[in-house]
C-alpha cells in the first residue's frame, strides 16, 4: 500500500520528519481535509486544530495553531506557527491557560488585546481537546 511522507515543521523545531503515514486529516479553514496517498496537489491554509494521522492502523495526533499544508501526490508538508505532539500536552496547563484567557476576555479592560486573548483561548481549547484524546487513549 502506498504511503504519504508527512513532515510537520514549526519555526523552532521539526515535530515530524517524513513519517510514512496511511492517511491524515487536517484542520483547514474550509473544514476538515482528508488526505490519502495520490492526493491531487494542494495548498491549504490551516486554522487551530488537531492533525490526525494513521500509521499502520494506529492513530496519532498533533496540535497545530495556524499555518499551511502543502500536499503533492505522496508528500505532505505542514508549516505551522506553533505545534505540539500529543505526548507534550499537559491537561492541567491547558485548563489554566483556558481560565486565564477567559478571565482576560471577561475583564474587558482598556489594556485588553482582544485578538491576543481570543487566540490564547483557541489554543487552550485545542490543547484541552488533545488532552482528552490523550486521556481516553492512555497515551
Amino acid at each position: 500500500m502506498s504511503k504519504i511522507n508527512l513532515t510537520v515543521l514549526t519555526p523552532d523545531k521539526t515535530l515530524l520528519a517524513e513519517a510514512a503515514v496511511d492517511s491524515l486529516v487536517l484542520p483547514a479553514y474550509e473544514g476538515e481535509l482528508g488526505v490519502l496517498p495520490g492526493h491531487a496537489p494542494l495548498v491549504a491554509q490551516l486554522k487551530e486544530g488537531i492533525v490526525k494521522y494513521r500509521i499502520d492502523g494506529k492513530e496519532d495526533y498533533i496540535a497545530v495553531f495556524w499555518g499551511f499544508a502543502y500536499i503533492n501526490s505522496n508528500k505532505a508538508v505542514i508549516l505551522t506557527e506553533i505545534g505540539e505532539l500529543i505526548k507534550e500536552i499537559n491537561e492541567e496547563r491547558a485548563r489554566q491557560e483556558y481560565q486565564r484567557a477567559k478571565d482576560a476576555i471577561n475583564m474587558k479592560g482598556a489594556d485588553l488585546d482582544l485578538d491576543s486573548a481570543q487566540a490564547s483561548l483557541k489554543k487552550a481549547v485545542v490543547r484541552m481537546k488533545l488532552a482528552q484524546i490523550k486521556k481516553s487513549r492512555n497515551i
